[in-house]
């Protein structure tokens, strides 16, 4: 397979969702319009039973299954890691399979990625296009305007829009930033591996690179 423009990294565990969700999750990966891409799907330690069966998805060898011969147990973050070292595409979308892209998803990021830079009054104020950050909907969250936001998952119909702007702890998730594999490597891959990662890792991201803010919504988070 040549080196393909995304590479999707999937972290599960068989114990960890259910296999319609787990299934709904690689559908929609499936069904994107914009099919160069890899998907490198991380199974946390060894199988305790087989997994559901994704052939009907007619991915081919666009997706590489490893089975790790230990459990991380990290929310993921090690197999992030994992697939930022073993990533053969350009781009690194990092995907969890309880949450879904739209079908455009990838086609809307393949043009931002691809639109030229204009430039900024200043340095600070040109837009990075090797980052992208779009927005999602965030299943379970409410907020009443007084204090704290709250999330209770079984609350799937209440929903607040995360647009990543700005990129700041709890109001950016893990799937709204792609990003170049170089820059990845460049930062030492996933190096945090706290619950709450993205909310240490992209902030930081932003604030050293900057970032270019795709307009829309491109999923969900539940």
């Amino acid at each position: 397979m040549n080196s393909p423009r995304y590479s999707i990294v999937v972290p599960h565990y068989d114990g960890s969702l259910s296999d319609a969700l787990f299934l709904r999750g690689m559908r929609c990966l499936a069904e994107q319009t914009f099919a160069d891409f890899e998907i490198l799907l991380y199974h946390d330690g060894p199988l305790s039973r087989p997994l559901p069966d994704l052939s009907a998805f007619g991915f081919g060898d666009r997706l590489r299954l490893q089975v790790t011969e230990q459990r991380y147990n990290d929310w993921g973050h090690s197999l992030r890691d994992r697939g930022i070292a073993e990533a053969r595409g350009e781009f690194i979308v990092h995907f969890n399979p309880d949450n879904v892209l739209y079908p455009n998803a990838l086609e809307v990021l393949e043009h931002w990625s691809r639109v030229p830079v204009k430039p900024g009054p200043n340095p600070q104020m040109t837009e990075n296009p090797d980052i992208l950050i779009f927005g999602i909907l965030m299943r379970g969250m409410s907020y009443s305007g007084r204090g704290a936001l709250y999330r209770n998952t079984a609350w799937t119909d209440s929903v607040l829009i995360y647009t990543g702007i700005p990129a700041t702890p709890g109001l950016i998730d893990c799937l709204q930033l792609v990003a170049k594999t170089s820059i990845w490597r460049e930062i030492g891959g996933w190096y945090d591996r706290s619950q709450t990662s993205d909310g240490e890792i992209y902030p930081k991201l932003v604030r050293e690179r900057g970032a270019r803010y795709v307009p829309g919504i491109l999923g969900e988070h539940w």
